[in-house]
């Protein structure tokens, strides 16, 4: 089958400026259809290719992995998806506001982002205090969100959930996903940072985005120096150290193309609902949109995402660092992604 076309859209949004490097993988429930690097990254003055095998900051891609991990928990009945979060972290039944808040929220919500739960609020602002101290310190104050909104919150509360039924810190729970399956770079907290691409310089997007609601936070990193082996999420790298359960995965497309052939592969049933529309534009923790035809998806803010189709039995990865320019902010790979995703799919369909 002829990938060539891959090429050729690779290339031209790497001379668009839509970012400097990306991998992509095209797979099928049998194996590896494609896969290839295109581009470089420069660091201190050196260019540094990347590789079928070089390793990204995944971002919110880190949420496709804690949703496998619960999909697998669930399987194994030690959770479902009425499970109310309240009863799982019982830390929330002793603060009022939180409590109050999400006493009738469960899994399914969380997954759905229909729990109710603001798009995003900076932890790190409140730099070591405890996580539901935190939370509690704001949520009493926001409005409950209709419909389904989109936020990291959900997956922060759902990688705690992940470590209370397993008894055990979320980057061990993550390695035991890669033991299953068979993945070699899908971890937290990287310290082989040899053929890593990095994520950015500092966090130019989130420091607006900080001002922009009067709040104040002072630790920024420099924006003259590449963000490589920490993840570029603020919450996740200032407040959570760089472990959560809605950023902080590095990985390489091969980890990936396993997660996504074990949706393709398994019968279970709440895999296999997951990838299904269950609220407006959502799966359980995947995203349902134009980009993933005939299936379902998800992508990361550093310019990652992942792609599955059981009904056509066809998928993709592509790893890209949109955000490594300091001329720029980076701009947004939803067209790159939406052309990606339809050659693919009419290239297999001829």
């Amino acid at each position: 089958m002829d990938f060539s076309f891959i090429d050729q859209l690779c290339e031209e949004f790497i001379e668009r400026g839509a970012f400097p490097s990306v991998v992509v993988s095209v797979y099928d429930k049998e194996g590896t259809l494609y896969r290839k690097g295109y581009g470089a990254n420069e660091i201190d003055g050196k260019l540094y290719p990347v590789n079928a095998d070089t390793v990204y900051d995944v971002a919110s891609l880190s949420k496709i992995a804690t949703t496998t991990m619960l999909m697998l928990l669930m399987e194994e009945g030690k959770l479902a998806l009425n499970t109310k979060i309240a009863d799982v972290l019982t830390e929330i039944q002793s603060r009022p506001n939180l409590y109050e808040r999400l006493k009738n929220v469960d899994m399914y919500q969380l997954l759905t982002h229909s729990s109710g739960i603001l798009d995003w609020y900076p932890f790190y602002v409140q730099a070591g205090k405890d996580f539901y101290d935190v939370f509690e310190s704001f949520i009493g104050d926001t409005e409950i969100q209709q419909g389904t909104v989109y936020s990291d919150m959900n997956f922060m509360l759902l990688g705690k959930v992940v470590e209370k039924i397993k008894g055990k810190p979320l980057p061990e729970c993550l390695q035991e996903l890669k033991e299953t399956l068979g993945a070699n770079r899908l971890e937290f907290l990287p310290t082989d940072l040899s053929n890593m691409a990095p994520s950015s310089y500092g966090n130019a997007i989130e420091e607006e985005m900080v001002a922009e609601r009067n709040l104040v936070f002072e630790n920024w990193r420099s924006k003259e120096v590449p963000v490589l082996g920490g993840v570029n999420d603020g919450n996740s790298h200032y407040f959570f150290g760089d472990v959560a359960g809605h950023a902080g995965v590095f990985a390489d497309v091969d980890a990936y193309e396993r997660i996504g052939r074990l949706y393709m592969t398994k019968d279970y049933d709440v895999m296999v609902q997951s990838l299904k529309e269950q609220e407006p534009g959502r799966g359980l923790g995947w995203q349902i949109h134009e980009m993933f035809p005939a299936g379902a998806g998800h992508t990361g803010f550093t310019g990652t995402s992942i792609w599955v189709s059981r009904e056509k039995n066809i998928g993709a990865i592509a790893f890209t660092n949109r955000l490594f320019f300091k001329d720029h902010e980076g701009v947004l790979t939803m067209e790159f992604r939406k052309r990606l995703s339809q050659a693919i799919l009419e290239a297999v369909q001829k």
